[in-house]
């Protein structure tokens, strides 16, 4: 090998491939180009839907719902569906979305909305915690200097709790971005070659392209599972590195 090296006849250059190409059944020409489109679709999805739906959930159960039995029932039951099993997600996901409403089977958009029913009650409890950490001594003086009870949350509590809204959202969308059983069971195992145009394409994600590729009889396929796990810790780190620098910019203000 050194000697080829040397003699000019082999040289090393670094696979820009893997992040271009698509699903291939020959381990050199293997890229995660399609998944990350799909992980980015259902990622958009994520927020788009999960974000506003948590933040109103959590404002109603925290600032207007009375305090009785339901409100309570709603509270046990929003702590128990963070801790339910992703799969079950995915088993609801393969009979409400796919079975029922006929959605197409291993689309982005499917893929999405399971992982939004996941990452709901993550954002629910942390932006809960991010509202109740704004001292009382806010709303008191916003609704004695004439303030509404709109007013006082809108333009007073939300930007002080804005820093753990944020922190909680973009840890349930780099826990979404690493699941892989929920995706298993609405289809999204198929090989797919061409990038998609919609969400509603087939596609699959960066996760199942590396589970996929795990499972793979050649050798070569080694190499590229384990830079698909780079490129998705990358990610990771990227997303829980920017939860940590936009809680201190808003802490600043």
């Amino acid at each position: 090998m050194k000697q080829l090296t040397d003699s000019g006849a082999l040289a090393k250059e670094f696979n820009t491939g893997i992040f271009f190409n698509g699903a291939s059944s020959r381990p050199e020409a293997a890229g995660v180009g399609v998944a990350l489109i799909g992980s980015f679709y259902m990622m958009l999805i994520v927020l788009v839907l999960s974000l506003p739906i948590g933040v109103a959930a959590s404002i109603y159960l925290e600032e207007f719902a009375p305090k009785n039995r339901f409100t309570d029932l709603i509270e046990v039951n929003i702590n128990n569906l963070a801790a339910v099993p992703s799969i079950v997600y995915g088993l609801l996901g393969l009979a409400v979305f796919i079975n029922f409403m006929g959605l197409p089977r291993s689309a982005s958009l499917v893929g999405g909305l399971v992982l939004t029913l996941m990452t709901l009650p993550t954002i629910i409890i942390a932006t809960r915690a991010a509202l109740k950490a704004v001292p009382p001594s806010i709303r008191a003086a916003a609704l004695g200097l004439g303030a509404s009870k709109m007013q006082t949350i809108f333009h007073h509590v939300l930007p002080l709790a804005m820093p753990g809204i944020l922190t909680g959202t973009i840890i349930g969308l780099a826990h979404a971005l690493g699941e892989t059983a929920p995706l298993l069971l609405i289809g999204m195992v198929a090989f797919v070659a061409n990038y998609p145009t919609t969400p509603m394409d087939p596609s699959t994600a960066l996760p199942v392209q590396i589970y996929m590729w795990a499972n793979e009889a050649e050798r070569a396929f080694v190499e590229r599972t384990s830079g698909a796990i780079m490129i998705l810790l990358l990610f990771l780190i990227l997303m829980n590195v920017g939860a940590i620098l936009l809680r201190r910019r808003f802490e600043r203000r």
